[in-house]
Formats: structure tokens, sequence, C-alpha cells
């Protein structure tokens, strides 16, 4: 093992102590961004919990999906075996786009170490692409139902949220994830279990899926916790068992600002979910001379990540009358 002889470090000195050196206030300035950044990017972006999280080394990220085998008939020892065989299902991709933005740093903020300002832009600059990363995971919630178009389309070419969607086997028809336009009651919950119980794979056979949560906006939550937390019906005063009392949950989700409720057939992340946030190149920082004005220090942020869907069967929405 190597034997290592302790020694203190120099400390950096400065002729006029109102005034750091150029070297020592290039590595104040890069610690303190660092600190920032580490601090602000611990705290979760609240979309987050939509999305399951895909990473990528490439500007756009393929998928290409396979319908499988229908259930094998009954048939005689004697009989010809009935053969059947996988088939391909809709390619998709999902493109990252690069997010940044910077702050210039003037020399009479060197000068005069107000180092809390210079925080506060370092602060304002994390905080600029959390922002950029709420903003894009909520703009694909908010637009899941293409009123205004959308930040991305499913594989089949349709919006999260949608009708009359087709099946890659052609003999399978289409199908639908959206529920009736509703005000929040327990009957348009039960519905859409309802419809989950029904939903039908790629091939056309039963598989059935089960509600396990909601997304809301804030404005809905009173009528939703009433609805899943009383345990007698909330509807009438009749003292009746209230069926849908503890048998799913909900999430409020600020940045929903679209009059509408999505069903979820469990978490973001489990594998069922193809919801994706993709991420590229992961937030990086950098500090650096103005290469015109010497009295300028620049830094900035840098980040590539993107959203998109492939076959969004884990999702059912209504638009909230």
């Amino acid at each position: 093992m190597a034997t290592l002889t302790a020694a203190a470090k120099s400390r950096y000195s400065a002729a006029n102590p109102g005034l750091h050196t150029p070297e020592a206030f290039e590595a104040v300035l890069q610690k303190g961004l660092d600190e920032v950044f580490k601090r602000r990017m611990e705290m979760p972006i609240e979309g987050m919990q939509l999305y399951r999280k895909k990473p990528t080394k490439q500007q756009t990220l393929k998928f290409q999906s396979y319908f499988g085998l229908g259930a094998v008939s009954q048939n005689r020892d004697a009989d010809q075996i009935p053969y059947d065989e996988m088939g391909l299902g809709f390619g998709q991709e999902i493109s990252t786009n690069i997010f940044r933005g910077g702050i210039a740093i003037e020399k009479q903020l060197e000068e005069l170490e107000l180092y809390g300002t210079i925080r506060d832009l370092q602060s304002e600059l994390v905080e600029s692409y959390r922002l950029a990363q709420e903003l894009v995971a909520a703009d694909g919630i908010n637009r899941a139902f293409g009123d205004s178009g959308a930040p991305f389309l499913c594989e089949d070419g349709l919006y999260l949220i949608d009708a009359d969607r087709p099946q890659p086997y052609a003999a399978a028809g289409t199908w639908s994830n959206v529920e009736a336009s509703t005000t929040i009651t327990a009957s348009a919950f039960y519905q859409a279990q309802l419809n989950y119980a029904a939903y039908r794979d790629e091939r056309g056979n039963l598989r059935p899926l089960q509600l396990k949560r909601i997304m809301i906006r804030p404005t809905d939550e009173l009528a939703v916790w009433e609805i899943l937390k009383s345990d007698l019906r909330p509807s009438d005063s009749m003292n009746a068992k209230n069926f849908q009392f503890g048998r799913f949950e909900y999430t409020v989700y600020n940045y929903m600002t679209t009059a509408q409720v999505l069903f979820m057939a469990g978490e973001a992340s489990d594998s069922m979910n193809e919801l994706y946030w993709v991420d590229r190149v992961q937030p990086e920082i950098e500090t650096w001379k103005d290469g015109v004005n010497p009295d300028i220090k620049r830094q900035r942020i840098r980040g590539a990540f993107g959203i998109g869907a492939c076959r969004p069967h884990f999702w059912r929405g209504a638009k909230v009358l």
C-alpha cells in the first residue's frame, strides 16, 4: 500500500483582501455553481412521476414492436399442426433536443465580492434548466388529447389519448383509450375500470388490465378525495357503502392545466408504461472567460432530452366537463 505524508495545502493569497486573484475567483465561481447544481438537481421534477426514463447515446431512440402468437387451438395428434407466427408492429422514433442557457458575470461583481448576487444568478441558471424539464414533461400531458396538436405522436401515429387506434394485426381492428367526457363521479371511475378490464392486445386477445392510479388537476382533488376516501357513498345521504373506497390511489399534478383526468394501469416505472423520458446528455455546467471582453466571465448549463410514447395501453383519459 502507498504511504502518504500529511502536508498542509497553501492558501490562496491576494494583496488586496477585497479582490480575488483570477485563479481563485474562477475556482470559487465553478465550485459555487457545482454546489447549486447538486443541491437543486437532487429535487425531483414533478412531471417525471409520469414518465419511464430511458437513456440513449443517439439523437433519436428507435423502437420496433412485435405482436405475439394467438392462443393455441385444440387439435388431434394426427392433425396437421397449425402454425402461427409473430408479426411486426409499429416502429417508433423518439428524438432528443439540446437545451442550454448561460449567465455572464461582470468584473464588478468579482471586485465587490457580491457572492450573494452571483449565487442568485447561478441558482436562476440551474432553475431555468429544471423549469425547461418541467414544462416539457407537462406539455406531453396537457396536450394528451391533441386538441392543439401535441409534442409527440405515439407509434400508431395518434395522440397519447385517442380513439380508433389501429392494431398492427389488421384482423384485430381498432381500439381506443378515450373515456367519455365527464364530471368527476364514481360512475365515471367505474366505467374506466370496466374499460381497462376489456382491453385487448395487438392480436385482439382479451388481456384485462386494472386501474391503479388517477392523475388529476389541483382543482379536482376535493371531488376525487370524497370518492376514494369516503367509506360511505358521497353522492347521496343514503349511508350506502362506497364501492370505490380505497380501491386505488390518486395523484395531484400541479402542472396539469387541461380539464382532463388521466388513468394509469400502474406506476410510471412499470415496464408496461411506454410513455418515455429519453435522456441523451445529462445536464452539465461549464465556466470560461469571455473571449472578447476580458471583464466578463461566463457560465452555462447544457443537456439533451426528449419525450415520446410507443403503445399507450397503460393510459386512459377523459375530458372533464
